[in-house]
């Protein structure tokens, strides 16, 4: 593990040594180093006692270690998260892909593609797949958590086919769209709780297959709110290549308590987030990813939560 201190802040684009940042995490990956990177003037700052409980986590999770999560019977089951980000001025998005095997979150690979690379990224999903069954002699399902609706023809397509050729067509797969909710009209109020949030976990379903998960930190009806904790709810929406687990009522209380599980093991710091992390781990890679040299992640950088 490394410790850098910078002389200036990552958001500060117009900085001429902004890129030095993303060079020294890459140059740090290819030696097989996770870096912590501070800003040196929050050193000297009286708040600074705040920064350190998201330093103390993010630090455990790059050398291999599960900060928290939540009390859960383990399901050994493939699960794949997808998120994309677009660089400004950039001609392409950017899709990260991340790989766990189980709902303890730990993650056994990362990568990312431009957006119009589908082949790579079900090829990927397909190295994934094949690992695991030759592990486990089989699988249970797929499950794949995608940042916006996912597109049979072009997306989704190439995943079946590959399951095809590995002989598994007939593997169940199952995508989770996960969408903000921020803009939309589609919000949900407890009218027995004085700020009217809902119970964090509690969802409602507001179409065939879509659902409202309310994703806050109201765990108790007396438990006391500030106002960075009303979060916005999201929607969830399930189609699977079997239509009967769309309809099974245990199976979406799974899925959807999956969702919950995975945004509970945001590992940068100790806020609540209320999206899950195998959307949001993708993303911060896909962020980063286009600022590197080499077209391709280092080995090393595809098995670490080094983006924290």
């Amino acid at each position: 593990m490394a410790y850098t201190l910078a002389q200036y802040q990552k958001p500060e684009k117009d900085h001429p040594q902004h890129f030095a940042y993303y060079k020294i995490k890459e140059l740090l990956l290819n030696k097989g180093i996770s870096s912590q990177v501070l800003y040196k003037e929050h050193l000297s700052k009286e708040d600074f006692y705040y920064f350190i409980p998201n330093i103390y986590v993010a630090l455990l999770a790059k050398i291999g270690g599960i900060p928290w999560r939540l009390a859960r019977v383990k399901e050994d089951e493939i699960i794949i998260g997808v998120g994309a980000f677009k660089p400004q001025g950039s001609a392409h998005r950017f899709v990260g892909s991340a790989f766990c095997f189980s709902n303890e979150g730990v993650f056994e690979n990362f990568d990312c593609f431009r957006e119009d690379e589908t082949d790579l990224l079900a090829g990927s999903i397909s190295n994934a797949v094949e690992k695991f069954i030759e592990k486990n002699q089989t699988a249970k399902r797929v499950i794949i958590h995608f940042y916006k609706e996912i597109s049979d023809k072009k997306e989704l397509q190439p995943i079946l086919k590959m399951l095809d050729n590995l002989g598994e067509k007939d593997l169940p797969v199952i995508v989770v769209t996960i969408n903000k909710t921020d803009s939309k009209e589609l919000l949900g109020f407890d009218l027995g709780s004085l700020g009217r949030m809902p119970r964090s976990g509690r969802y409602v379903k507001v179409g065939y297959n879509s659902y409202l998960l309310f994703n806050n930190t109201r765990y108790a009806e007396d438990s006391k709110l500030f106002p960075k904790d009303y979060h916005f709810p999201i929607k969830v929406s399930i189609t699977a290549t079997k239509e009967e687990l769309v309809e099974d009522v245990e199976v979406v209380r799974e899925l959807i308590d999956q969702v919950y599980q995975f945004s509970r093991m945001y590992w940068k710091s100790i806020s609540q987030q209320n999206l899950p992390v195998t959307t949001l781990y993708p993303e911060m890679v896909a962020r980063i990813y286009p600022h590197f040299e080499n077209e391709n992640l280092p080995e090393f950088g595809k098995s670490n939560l080094w983006f924290l």
